[in-house]
């Protein structure tokens, strides 16, 4: 986050965030079906499916790279190194 007080700039950084999920496996074949291409809160919470997976269609840092880890553990991705910006 940036603000300015006083003409001075100052930046915040947060460093655990959070991934918007989908309840809905991700699927070309349907462009149109915005509950699996739009993560946002707004699209998906009124939908039955939503929570589905993880509450509240969102998994911290950690609940994603433990995830990684489970299900994909032989591709050795660490989200710290490989994934986060």
């Amino acid at each position: 986050m940036l603000t300015s007080v006083g003409g001075r700039v100052h930046g915040y950084v947060y460093e655990e965030g959070y991934i918007r999920t989908s309840s809905y496996e991700f699927d070309l074949s349907n462009l149109a079906d915005r509950l699996v291409h739009l993560t946002n809160d707004s699209v998906q919470k009124r939908d039955k499916g939503y929570g589905k997976y993880e509450p509240g269609n969102k998994m911290s840092y950690n609940e994603f790279q433990h995830y990684l880890d489970r299900y994909h553990g032989e591709l050795n991705v660490c989200f710290d190194r490989d994934l986060l910006p």
